[in-house]
């Protein structure tokens, strides 16, 4: 069967972090948990567009409740939003008051879009773990990044929900990453 133009393949990858009470870093600063948000997406295909608003959801409230600006950090990730949700994420967030001119997603650095005709981009957990593992925290280390924002996406359902025809929720965490011990905004 032909694919859809917002379908995204899906990234067999994976990652691991470890977490201590102190080192050298990166450093994690802050977390803004995710809430369930459902805008009656039904289309398996376009998993980006189910779960931007959850992103932009999160990233909102974090702005807001930390009087921080989207310009306030290095680069913002997502997860797995591909290109489709990645352009409704910042649409989502220009309506908030939030422009993002430093959003990159995990789901489109993952692949080369055109060479591997993947679509949309990666879809997958795997996106957000391998990309953060592989290129976000070795910048961190070496201070090409010192200030990060690391979204990670998800959308909730299952082959029942979709074979009921159910819409598809999504929920986003949101992880505040820096170089540098105490570098809060």
């Amino acid at each position: 069967g032909k694919r859809t133009p917002n379908s995204q393949w899906t990234a067999t990858a994976a990652g691991s972090v470890l977490l201590a009470p102190n080192g050298k870093g990166p450093y994690v600063q802050a977390v803004t948990f995710g809430r369930i948000n459902d805008m009656g997406i039904k289309d398996i295909n376009n998993m980006g567009a189910a779960m931007a608003p959850a992103a932009a959801d999160t990233l909102l409230r974090f702005f807001s409740d930390t009087g921080t600006e989207p310009s306030d950090y290095d680069r913002i990730f997502t997860g797995d939003l591909g290109a489709v949700g990645s352009t409704l994420l910042e649409q989502l967030c220009a309506k908030g008051g939030k422009k993002l001119t430093n959003h990159s997603d995990c789901g489109l650095l993952l692949f080369d879009r055109e060479a591997q005709n993947t679509g949309a981009g990666g879809s997958g957990a795997g996106c957000s773990a391998s990309v953060l593992c592989t290129h976000i925290l070795p910048k961190l280390v070496r201070g090409e990044l010192k200030k990060v924002l690391f979204v990670a996406t998800g959308a909730l359902m299952s082959t029942t929900t979709f074979q009921q025809k159910e819409s598809i929720p999504g929920i986003a965490h949101l992880v505040y990453l820096t170089s540098e011990a105490g570098s809060h905004s």
